[in-house]
């Protein structure tokens, strides 16, 4: 019996390893110019995430699959190194970029990241 069992175990192990393989590719990830702001999808591509990597404000400028011509926007207006903004939970995200916040300018934006 023992032996019986350590094979299902073995093949359980074996069969997860497969499993792992097969997830779908990784997140979205949206960087602004000189990495101030990092944005990335989590949750099957349907939450964005915004981090700043340095001081000052930072936005997400994204499009979801329902409303393919109308932007959405994350703000992390927190000012802290290293603080986090989430977005609700939507439809899939399909473009997505990451901009830092220039008062009385135009913000600095890296490019859209396409899905």
């Amino acid at each position: 019996m023992k032996k019986a069992t350590a094979r299902g175990l073995a093949g359980l192990a074996i069969g997860g390893l497969a499993l792992v393989g097969a997830s779908p590719a990784f997140a979205m990830e949206a960087y602004s110019p000189s990495a101030h702001a990092h944005a990335w999808t989590t949750t099957s591509d349907r939450v964005v995430k915004l981090q700043q990597n340095d001081l000052g404000k930072s936005h997400a400028d994204y499009y979801r699959t329902t409303d393919p011509n109308e932007p959405y926007h994350l703000w992390n207006k927190s000012g802290i190194m290293g603080s986090t903004a989430t977005s609700g939970n939507g439809n899939r995200v399909v473009k997505m970029r990451a901009c830092n916040w220039v008062k009385d300018n135009d913000d600095e934006c890296g490019k859209y990241v396409n899905h």
